[in-house]
């Protein structure tokens, strides 16, 4: 499967999640909505980033962080 992000970006999100610690399962370019102080409408913040889903082998728990690769 091709990927959108270049190897730069890749490298970067491997500086930004330690990899002794975590484990990347999922990366993705995301831009991130918020439904505030309306829940009925989606607002753009105009952050935008790879989202990285990882799971934490310390603390046996999964998290998504959004990385800036710009």
């Amino acid at each position: 499967m091709p990927s959108v992000l270049s190897e730069s970006d890749k490298e970067t999100v491997k500086r930004t999640v330690p990899k002794p610690a975590n484990k990347i399962h999922a990366v993705a370019v995301a831009r991130l909505y918020i439904a505030h102080p309306n829940r009925q409408r989606w607002n753009y913040t105009g952050i935008q980033g790879a989202a990285v889903l990882a799971n934490d082998l310390v603390g046996n728990t999964y998290w998504i962080k959004l990385v800036d690769i710009s």
